[in-house]
């Protein structure tokens, strides 16, 4: 960036990592379930053909989540919504579950798809509010190890429940103030989006541009790129770039304009969009007084230049010459002026013959690196410095003689005098760059940006994070198994705690209840003593053990492999080793499970993930192998609606042709099923498990069939 401008024209770049706004929206996910607004997931999609439906049941969405890369446009951002618990079913149009994927936290199933940033009126009179809004979105599909085609067809399902259901699904990135906000970076009514990611580092995750109009340059700049790989530095999450152009033929030249006297002229250093700017001043002066040198030794006398003792013109140094512009990341100050200055001289006592009157050709050298500072919370860019001054004297002929040292005693004694004023005027008196109505663009809530340092390479560059004066939980979410702990801590003031299922000590340590039967939603609250603001961190709740997915397929025979995964709750290492009961297909040692080609009546394995490091954690999936689909016979419910624990019951119906005869059957034989098809669990469940009811009828190739949840009591 040295001695260049970056920001294409614009009057200021705002560029953020994506980590900072992923926090900004979990932030609002958190608010959002604290305010009773709900992100559950309940219906039905039919696929293409009608042979069959995929269905939501009680699917809880996270909060999104952005994504930069190099293939998407340069104003859209990938978009993934991570689903936190509940199932999926595909359907036959008879009823029969064919699979159902059981959502776990840890299993990455998630909702993707790409949005286009966007604007829209805000609120408040000139306001507009930057959001994400899924229904602009497209190419969204659901990502659950699910066929291609019944992806897409789900991911699309779930946008359109979410623009209806969540008011678009909007979740704002900030606002943009247009109003009169009486600083010296005032927005205009034109901005563009850009999204930065460096392809050549893997470990790139990448930023958010934003390119705004100021009152300086209201129309904007060429385009909308950045020649920089990643202008946020580590440690900092984000840069605000105040434009060479801005600053120096705006906000300095604005400035000097409206002191009385003097001239200004900004010009940019050499042709070309990248050309730094700098500022001359072309009017103006410092008046630094009458200066006078007493001579010491026998003869006494003075030498002086300004006022005395004949009301001569006291001594003004001209800065017309004086530049202002970038240097080695500072603001420089540099000049080399030179006037003609009236002097004399009167030696030899009072006695001595009248003062002997000239001009002598004085010269200045100004030089001054300003530090650039920055105050906290204020955004307010200070420049400091101390400039270097320089004065020699040369006088004419008919006054020097042997008198050359004591003209440069003169010219010594005025040095401190134009140090002082000159320091008064470049670097007391510098307009301080108010950027906080920049600054605060893009930063919804309470956040505004902190900054920690500033340079001036070319353009006024400035690095820091976001500060939020409100009450913040950190972390902002988690996953816990039963009876597992998370010590949570509060920023801002003191807080008093509180949780929905677990507990939470005083201290913000919180326990997850001691038994959990099915993946749950908690939240940690921290309210504030004083305010009374509150905040939250979201907590996913999960059963003990391995969960595996899918947890129940039902496969005919010769079907197409089908891959598990396991998530182990809370456990560090998610390792697993696979196994089945009994022997009937193969599975690989990755959980690739292959079905028969060939078998005489329906038939269930049981297929085992054993975490590697602690044996004891297991977690099992049923699969139901089967010589052809159901057919002919509807079982409803086709599912239980909620997991049953130990002992409960639930009523199954079968529906057949012809009259026939319906014998119910479990695979495996895990509780009990009445003649009439009332089925009751064990009195004793102690992991989650999924049992397959049949019901066959005297031609045993036709059947239909319902899947039994069963989960541990709390």
């Amino acid at each position: 960036m040295q001695g260049k401008t970056v920001t294409q024209g614009w009057d200021v770049l705002c560029a953020i990592a994506y980590d900072k706004i992923n926090e900004w929206f979990l932030e609002q996910y958190v608010g959002r379930l604290m305010g009773g607004e709900d992100a559950v997931i309940n219906g039905s999609v039919s696929q293409a053909g009608g042979t069959s439906s995929i269905q939501a049941v009680d699917l809880t969405l996270g909060p999104p989540l952005i994504r930069f890369d190099t293939t998407f446009p340069p104003d859209t951002v990938g978009l993934t919504i991570n689903f936190f618990s509940g199932q999926v079913n595909v359907i036959q149009t008879n009823g029969t579950v064919l699979s159902t994927q059981v959502i776990t936290p840890g299993d990455d199933y998630a909702l993707t798809g790409l949005v286009p940033l966007a604007s829209v009126q805000g609120e408040v009179e000139n306001h507009h509010d930057v959001v994400i809004d899924v229904a602009n979105g497209s190419s969204f599909a659901a990502n659950l190890d699910m066929p291609e085609g019944a992806q897409t067809l789900l991911g699309q399902f779930i946008k359109t429940w979410l623009v209806d259901n969540l008011q678009g699904y909007m979740y704002k990135l900030g606002t943009l103030d247009y109003s009169d906000n009486q600083t010296n970076l005032t927005p205009a009514g034109t901005f563009q989006f850009a999204t930065q990611i460096d392809a050549t580092d893997t470990t790139d995750t990448g930023r958010l541009l934003l390119f705004i109009a100021t009152t300086y340059n209201p129309r904007g700049g060429s385009q909308t790129s950045l020649g920089l790989a990643d202008i946020v530095p580590q440690g900092c999450s984000t840069a605000l770039i105040i434009s060479s152009q801005a600053f120096f033929a705006g906000i300095l030249q604005s400035f000097y304009e409206s002191l009385t006297g003097f001239g200004i002229q900004a010009q940019a250093n050499q042709a070309g969009l990248d050309s730094t700017y700098l500022l001359t001043l072309t009017v103006g002066a410092v008046n630094v007084g009458p200066q006078q040198y007493e001579l010491g030794g026998a003869f006494g006398g003075s030498v002086w230049c300004g006022t005395l003792p004949d009301n001569q013109p006291a001594v003004n140094i001209p800065l017309s010459g004086t530049q202002l512009q970038a240097s080695s990341n500072h603001l420089g100050i540099e000049a080399r002026l030179q006037w003609s200055q009236d002097v004399a001289r009167n030696v030899g006592g009072p006695h001595a013959p009248p003062a002997r009157d000239g001009q002598a050709t004085m010269t200045a050298t100004i030089a001054c690196q300003t530090t650039t500072s920055v105050t906290a919370v204020q955004d307010i860019i200070k420049f400091s410095g101390t400039p270097s001054i320089n004065v020699s004297l040369a006088v004419p002929d008919n006054l020097n003689g042997n008198f050359q040292d004591v003209w440069n005693d003169l010219a010594g004694q005025i040095v401190p005098v134009a140090t002082q004023n000159l320091q008064d005027f470049f670097v007391y008196e510098l307009p301080e760059v108010n950027a906080f109505a920049v600054s605060n663009l893009l930063f919804p809530g309470n956040n505004i940006l902190n900054f920690q340092d500033a340079y001036v390479p070319g353009d006024v560059v400035i690095f820091g994070d976001v500060y939020t004066p409100a009450v913040v939980v950190n972390p902002g979410s988690t996953t816990l198994g039963p009876a597992q702990t998370q010590q949570f801590s509060a920023s801002g003031e003191d807080v008093g705690w509180s949780a929905s299922v677990g507990t939470v000590s005083q201290s913000g340590l919180y326990t997850a209840p001691s038994s959990v039967s099915q993946v749950e939603i908690d939240q940690v609250v921290a309210t504030g003593t004083k305010s009374g603001d509150a905040a939250a961190a979201l907590i996913t709740l999960v059963p003990q053990g391995a969960q595996l997915s899918p947890a129940f397929t039902l496969m005919p025979q010769g079907a197409q492999p089908q891959q598990f995964s396991a998530a182990l709750a809370g456990a560090p290492n998610q390792e697993v080793t696979w196994s089945m009961e009994p022997q009937l297909g193969t599975l690989s040692a990755g959980g690739l499970y292959t079905p028969p080609t060939s078998v005489q009546s329906a038939q269930t394995v049981i297929i085992t993930a054993t975490s590697s490091a602690n044996p004891s954690i297991q977690g099992t999936a049923l699969v139901a192998v089967v010589a052809s689909l159901p057919t002919l016979v509807t079982v409803t419910p086709p599912q239980t609606a909620s997991p049953l624990t130990g002992g409960q019951a639930q009523q199954f119906n079968a529906s057949t042709i012809q009259g026939q005869t319906v014998n119910w059957s479990l695979l495996p034989r895990v509780g009990q099923i009445s003649k009439d098809g009332l089925y009751t669990a064990p009195e004793t469940i102690t992991a989650p498990q999924s049992v397959l009811l049949l019901a066959t009828t005297e031609i045993p190739q036709i059947y239909g069939t319902a899947l039994i949840i069963l989960a541990p009591s709390q």
